[in-house]
């Protein structure tokens, strides 16, 4: 993921889709499901290309790869932007299910077509990419191709996904393109104590065990003292706390954001000397 890049996808699967389409009831309008799907996934795919020639310099150049690693410590982002594919890819996988549910299709069935959806417009913006001066990525498909896949299977295994969240952590920083300040940026998998039936103390109930990444210091403008962290953490299930004060749709959001500082954690540098 390239400075600029993914926030029009972003912001409306994260923020919108997950959030306000409903579970439970489908909305009545003229126009077939299957119709709006369609029209959905070429409406995206024409304002990638309208806003890849103009802002992205789509068509610039002939279709060329490029390969810009994983998380070494020598890489760009040292693998945020690839977390950054991976988080997208499962929050749009998400947003676009739970718009295709609201539209009258299966929760199964629309859980594959939001992920195909997630999959092929991601794809698109990637293989724009290659007709400018990002060139195509395959880390970048690949992180995509894992992104829209966990977004299935964590869609259609309800049991899985009261266990586990894939979240962001972001506190802004000053940068215009809040999407790709990695600087700001954590992203963390955590296992939810309330999704887990051995668990029967209410009170332990109320925390979640994280595992998460950042990085400091591989911005363009500060790259001394770089660090790659990689950490464990107790924290509070603001999803757990939200539910139980009948808050429906604000415990769904905390099942993708990690609100900072309502945890303790300990972290290791993996870029300081053995």
């Amino acid at each position: 993921m390239k400075y600029g890049r993914h926030s029009l996808l972003l912001a409306g699967a994260l923020f919108t889709a997950p959030l306000s389409a409903s579970d439970d009831q489908p909305r009545s309008t003229t126009l077939a499901k299957e119709d709006k799907v369609v029209w959905s996934n070429v409406a995206g795919m024409a304002l990638i290309s309208a806003w890849g020639i103009t802002t992205w310099d789509y068509g610039s150049q002939r279709p060329h790869m490029e390969s810009d690693g994983w998380f070494g410590k020598d890489d760009k982002h040292a693998g945020m932007d690839k977390l950054g594919h991976f988080y997208a890819n499962y929050t749009l996988a998400h947003g676009l299910s739970s718009l295709y549910q609201s539209w009258g299709y299966e929760r199964r069935h629309a859980a594959r077509l939001g992920a195909l959806s997630a999959f092929g417009l991601m794809g698109f913006m990637e293989f724009g990419d290659s007709f400018g001066g990002h060139g195509f990525s395959r880390q970048d498909f690949i992180m995509n191709t894992l992104g829209a896949i966990t977004g299935y299977v964590f869609r259609t295994q309800p049991a899985l996904a009261r266990r586990i969240d894939f979240r962001v952590e972001y506190i802004p920083g000053g940068q215009r393109d809040i999407f790709t300040d990695y600087e700001n940026m954590r992203f963390l998998a955590a296992l939810k104590l309330d999704g887990i039936r051995a668990v029967r103390n209410k009170y332990l109930r109320y925390l979640d065990l994280q595992l998460g990444y950042y990085t400091h210091n591989y911005s363009p403008w500060a790259q001394e003292n770089r660090e790659r962290n990689i950490y464990v953490a107790v924290g509070i299930n603001l999803s757990h706390v939200f539910n139980k004060l009948s808050h429906r749709k604000t415990a769904r959001f905390f099942n993708y954001y990690q609100m900072p500082y309502t945890y303790i954690d300990r972290s290791k540098n993996l870029n300081a000397p053995p």
